[in-house]
């Protein structure tokens, strides 16, 4: 099932039987909220979001109703977005309903970096972030997407010293250093 919804407005799904026993939930984190009772309220910014209804005497059957949100302002791509931890993913994202197609991105610091012209940069680590397209004529007009980050790829591994000579039952002392897609650091760490 596929539904329009507007921003903050509040969608009541019900099932067939009625008396069917389910959880309801949304699969996106910020996608909004659905109460026990199957009332969906959607958040204030454009995306498409996943309502699931899940059997309790068959927890693996399951009802999806996809809720297409939109605020005006639209992100391409499908949500979420993989990507390898500081890897620069470029967003797009347009805006509808204005002369003024102007966007302000912005993502939490903790999550990484987010330029004028969408391009996301994810801090080192994982796990899952939001970045939020604003319109520029119009504050209210708002889109967010997740990004899902994994681990960052390793590039090189270099070992200091990378010869040694020694003598019989003589030790070494070791260092490595490794280079992935965040950066050079050293090993362990």
């Amino acid at each position: 099932m596929k539904v329009a919804v507007r921003p903050s407005s509040v969608v009541q799904f019900g099932l067939t039987p009625s008396t069917t026993q389910v959880t309801w939930s949304v699969t996106e984190t910020n996608g909004g909220t659905v109460t026990a009772a199957g009332s969906y309220g959607a958040p204030a910014f454009s995306g498409v979001f996943h309502v699931v209804a899940t059997s309790v005497g068959n927890p693996l059957v399951t009802g999806q109703a996809t809720a297409t949100v939109d605020s005006g302002v639209t992100i391409s791509g499908t949500t979420p977005v993989s990507m390898t931890a500081c890897d620069p993913v470029q967003l797009t994202a347009t805006v509808t309903g204005s002369v003024d197609t102007g966007l302000l991105w912005s993502t939490p610091a903790a999550c990484g970096t987010v330029t004028a012209t969408g391009i996301f940069k994810s801090a080192r680590g994982t796990g899952s972030c939001v970045v939020t397209a604003q319109a520029h004529a119009d504050v209210a007009k708002t889109a967010a997407v997740t990004i899902n980050v994994s681990i960052e790829r390793v590039v090189s591994v270099v070992i200091a010293p990378a010869s040694v000579a020694l003598a019989p039952a003589g030790t070494a002392s070791f260092a490595a250093n490794v280079t992935t897609s965040c950066g050079t650091f050293p090993a362990g760490t």
